[in-house]
């Protein structure tokens, strides 16, 4: 279901994976659990039982030591489920009525193990493009309404990007540092747009996904199976739908590949009307995702949201590629906005 090893916060043996699978009456551990990739937050196990083969997430303490991390949680995964019927998704086990455990302090998500792979560029194909143009217009086009889940708070807000070049003091000769400072006008400007465009973006909302890049689609004989929903909440569904367009009709190479564009495109507009649309304003906000991850990865490569010496350079990591993508993305734009 996942594959590749990750590093990250905490090490699970069978002797600990054991007391999970047995506290939640899922059997008896028979084999050394196989550490698998899950993401850049988490931590995820294949664990096989005298039962069956569970995929088991462990969630990163310092995510949820956040006063809402864990209701927002719950929230994803009753959104995941709610899906179940619409689209091919992959939610976690419900057991004892909850889809989120907590043990001497951690906390689990249970998925039953499922085969299969995500597929990235340049083996994307247009087929596959329409697969996803189907499925998130399924999800728009549903306009779910969730008890107790409600839009969010304005998130659209100006970072404190000058407050964090003020601590890069001690990092002068690391590259990660460097570009942050060359880059800090244009990540600013990006931000102030975003900003300026969200209270037209807000005005349409709708439930979904929210981060339906490649990593977080498998596919199984051709099929999709849409997996880690800790996003899933209401979002303005055509910014979702332009960051899809991005994650998968990108080239592999930087660029963009018409045919996969038009494969989405026509897919999603059969459920999704894609007219009268504020497209400046769309276009604006699309940079707020990319910026909101740079802030939280400039904070782990600060030290400010990371409990080890790998996710502070997992953060150094991702703060250059982030920018990277952000440079990207400019050039991305003016394409799709002749498209």
């Amino acid at each position: 279901m996942w594959d590749n090893e990750q590093k990250g916060f905490i090490q699970m043996n069978g002797v600990e994976m054991n007391s999970l699978t047995e506290h939640l009456k899922l059997g008896t551990v028979v084999k050394e659990p196989v550490q698998v990739k899950g993401g850049l937050l988490h931590k995820m196990y294949r664990v096989s039982t005298d039962k069956g083969e569970y995929a088991v997430k462990v969630l990163n303490p310092e995510i949820m030591k956040h006063p809402t991390a864990l209701q927002n949680t719950v929230n994803s995964e009753r959104i995941a489920a709610a899906f179940q019927s619409i689209i091919p998704v992959v939610a976690a086990l419900e057991i004892n009525g909850k889809q989120i455990h907590e043990l001497n302090g951690t906390h689990y998500m249970i998925f039953d193990w499922v085969e299969g792979a995500s597929i990235f560029p340049p083996r994307i194909t247009a087929e596959n493009c329409y697969a996803i143009g189907d499925v998130l217009g399924k999800m728009h086009h549903e306009n779910l309404a969730i008890d107790g889940v409600m839009p969010e708070e304005d998130g659209t807000l100006m970072f404190a990007w000058d407050k964090y070049q003020e601590l890069l003091q001690t990092y002068e000769n690391e590259t990660w540092a460097t570009r942050y400072r060359a880059s800090l006008s244009d990540i600013k400007s990006w931000n102030q747009a975003a900003c300026d465009a969200q209270e037209m973006l807000a005005k349409i909302l709708v439930i979904s996904h929210r981060d339906l890049d490649p990593k977080n689609v498998m596919w199984n004989a051709g099929a999709p199976l849409i997996i880690d929903w800790e996003a899933a909440g209401y979002v303005n569904p055509y910014q979702e739908f332009l960051e899809v367009v991005n994650y998968w009709a990108d080239d592999g190479k930087g660029g963009l590949l018409k045919e996969h564009f038009d494969a989405l495109f026509d897919a999603y507009t059969q459920h999704v009307k894609l007219e009268n649309v504020d497209w400046n304003a769309v276009f604006a906000g699309s940079y707020m995702g990319m910026l909101g991850w740079l802030e939280y990865n400039v904070k782990r490569a600060l030290g400010i949201e990371a409990a080890t010496a790998d996710e502070v350079q997992l953060g150094k990591e991702q703060v250059l590629g982030t920018i990277r993508e952000l440079y990207a993305y400019r050039e991305k734009v003016q394409v799709l906005k002749r498209w």
